[in-house]
């Protein structure tokens, strides 16, 4: 999917999440869809897409997921659904970059809560809510941040990860520029893998994530982040 393209499928996204938060995303029966302002209609459809998309993917994965079955699931016309996305593989795009800004923006509010007294503590809220959004959302568990479909699905230099974890720079910069122990954008790349694979594992050995394995994930990635910041130069 071209990057503009994206950006507007974004923006239909944030439209859909202020939509939910105002109870609106499933509007009155008596008033048609296609009555609706077409900003709100289209967010309304475009929500669902991605909705009934993540969890066909947890309930029959990703190849056997078929554009037909998302816009069943979803209500629309696969007429209405190619007008916002050519393929399966645009689908899950979109999809992971509402995992991605759903995500961050929990964890940017972790940040600012004033709660999170260092930086394990922040490793540790970080894992939290990844695993919490696994728990929570199936599609979430699988899709992530599209791993599923093409481990470069967030776009070209770098692979899914890599993407997150500059997002995740950029918003511990932003709130804690300052603080001398910033973790860098690469051993983030490493608490991110570590993080991903672990969680993954938990949640195969317990559908539910055993909370053993998130436990280990978690202690590993504070000695991780210990053993990078000695390192960094400036630190001691």
């Amino acid at each position: 999917m071209q990057p503009a393209r994206l950006r507007v499928i974004l923006g239909c996204m944030l439209e859909y999440e202020r939509l939910g938060a105002s109870g609106m995303t499933e509007p009155d029966p008596e008033v048609p869809l296609r009555k609706l302002p077409a900003a709100e209609r289209n967010a309304i459809r475009i929500g669902r897409i991605l909705d009934a998309a993540g969890l066909l993917v947890a309930e029959r994965g990703y190849e056997k997921m078929t554009t037909s079955q998302v816009a069943l699931r979803a209500g629309v016309s696969p007429g209405v659904l190619y007008q916002f996305f050519a393929d399966k593989r645009e689908i899950m795009q979109a999809l992971a970059a509402r995992n991605l800004d759903r995500y961050l923006a929990r964890v940017e509010g972790a940040l600012r809560s004033g709660t999170l007294e260092d930086w394990p503590a922040t490793a540790d809220a970080s894992v939290d809510l990844f695993v919490a959004m696994c728990r929570e959302d199936p599609g979430f568990l699988v899709v992530r941040f599209g791993d599923v479909a093409d481990v470069h699905l967030l776009g070209a230099g770098g692979d899914n990860d890599s993407h997150l974890a500059g997002r995740m720079s950029e918003l511990l910069a932003a709130e804690h520029g300052d603080d001398p122990g910033l973790p860098s954008e690469q051993s983030l790349v490493i608490a991110i893998k570590i993080a991903d694979a672990l969680v993954k594992f938990a949640f195969a050995v317990n559908p539910d994530g055993d909370d053993e394995i998130i436990q280990h994930a978690k202690q590993l990635i504070r000695m991780h982040l210990e053993i990078a910041n000695s390192s960094e130069p400036g630190t001691e």
